[in-house]
């Protein structure tokens, strides 16, 4: 089957993570998405991150990660024919895409507005750092910077240790949801009313969705909550991060019943613990009493026994417990072995060019009546343009014209890059 969203074009115009993950949902889904990039590409093809040894030219994960399954045309949007192919493309399309800022937009004579004036059924979607308006609207942004913005990496760290930010692009992955989100809520509408519309939305107001718990805590209260470790800063619980003798660190979240808290203490041979009023029932081991009494006394109890055992000794124990809840801290490696991501296609196989096969995340929504396809590998740099054009309506000399163009620009910033010696 092809997909939720078979039938529907999306253009694509964006760089990094917000933008193409927008777009990558909806290629997930089963949508044509066709991804416009400048004749150097979207500069994450370069981006190589640490540790990585493939060969020089191998795409970077930033870019296969989100770009899979679409199509990639070039154009130069800053010469012709590239703005005339551009907009003969959005009058086949149902949604264009960008996290390009607006200014930038505007130059390509692609403003958002006037755009949807242009392609009156088009459902424009923009996502940038800071929202549409206000003094930091056009500002520039990175993931982390929103995290910082929103409060987010506030919370991330020890509370007497500089603030440490998730180690993911949490941000930029929420921006784009929301995006998504929005998209499809328009496309609903569409359905009415005939009409598209613009969709904006941000990074940092996806941060504040992300924590909407913490944050209205924060606002009722009067008093910011704070981070707390390896602990919920909201959750004044056992609640958080412990280790084990050999050093393996398990999330504990809570015993749900009163015969698994008790299972707990007497398998580390601590049954006076049980007596302790301050934990006796499910609600108080959630923190439903939000109060400080007895907080540090459990955690340190909570410490004290995880570090009595080895992990598997740990493990032998919890994964016969169903009334607590907990779950070993997992690195990268652990999460590409995880038979529960195999079961559910969450982490699934690709072949790559100059990699071969390589592990991927996958599509991850399940559909019963219009099961996705397996995602498919990113495209090569503009390997598409030709087709696409020529289905447009454009003959061999215009999509030749434009390759060529496209191709001499490339060339003289590489040449710019480099320096004369080549190096």
């Amino acid at each position: 089957m092809p997909g939720p969203l078979n039938g529907l074009r999306v253009v694509e115009l964006a760089t990094a993570i917000q933008g193409p993950a927008v777009g990558l949902h909806f290629a997930n889904m089963g949508a044509d998405v066709v991804k416009v990039e400048p004749p150097m590409g979207d500069a994450s093809r370069y981006h190589r991150g640490v540790n990585n040894t493939l060969p020089q030219h191998t795409d970077g994960a930033q870019f296969i990660a989100m770009n899979k399954g679409k199509r990639s045309v070039v154009l130069d949007l800053h010469a012709e024919p590239g703005p005339k192919v551009m907009h003969a493309l959005l009058e086949t399309a149902d949604v264009f895409l960008s996290n390009y800022r607006a200014a930038a937009l505007a130059r390509m004579s692609l403003d958002l507005d006037r755009l949807a004036a242009r392609h009156p059924r088009l459902v424009v979607g923009h996502v940038n750092g800071f929202g549409p308006r206000g003094p930091d609207a056009a500002k520039a942004m990175l993931d982390g910077a929103a995290q910082a913005r929103g409060g987010l990496a506030s919370l991330s760290g020890h509370p007497d240790a500089t603030p440490t930010p998730p180690g993911a692009a949490v941000a930029d992955h929420a921006g784009a949801m929301q995006l998504a989100l929005g998209c499809v809520t328009a496309l609903v509408t569409r359905a009415t009313t005939g009409r598209g519309q613009v969709v904006r939305t941000s990074s940092l107001g996806a941060q504040l969705w992300l924590q909407m718990w913490e944050l209205q805590h924060s606002f009722l209260t009067g008093v910011p909550l704070s981070r707390d470790g390896g602990h919920h800063p909201n959750i004044k619980a056992p609640y958080g991060v412990y280790t084990t003798s050999d050093g393996v660190h398990v999330l504990f979240v809570t015993a749900i019943t009163n015969e698994a808290w008790s299972d707990f203490w007497i398998f580390v041979d601590r049954p006076e613990v049980i007596l302790l009023e301050d934990w006796d029932s499910p609600g108080k081991r959630v923190g439903a009493g939000g109060s400080d009494a007895g907080v540090e006394e459990i955690r340190a109890l909570v410490r004290d026994a995880f570090a009595s055992k080895p992990w598997s000794e740990w493990a032998a124990f919890l994964n016969a417990q169903p009334g607590i809840v907990w779950e070993r801290v997992r690195d990268h490696a652990d999460v590409q072995s995880d038979p529960q991501n195999a079961a559910n296609d969450y982490v699934v196989d690709i072949e790559l060019p100059m990699v071969g096969k390589t592990s991927t995340v996958g599509t991850l929504m399940d559909f019963s009546a219009t099961p996705t396809a397996a995602p498919a590998p990113p495209p090569g740099l503009g390997a598409h343009t030709g087709e696409v054009m020529a289905a447009l309506g454009f003959d061999a000399d215009a999509i030749a014209k434009v390759t060529q163009h496209a191709a001499e620009v490339r060339d003289e910033m590489l040449a710019a890059l480099l320096g004369d010696d080549g190096l």
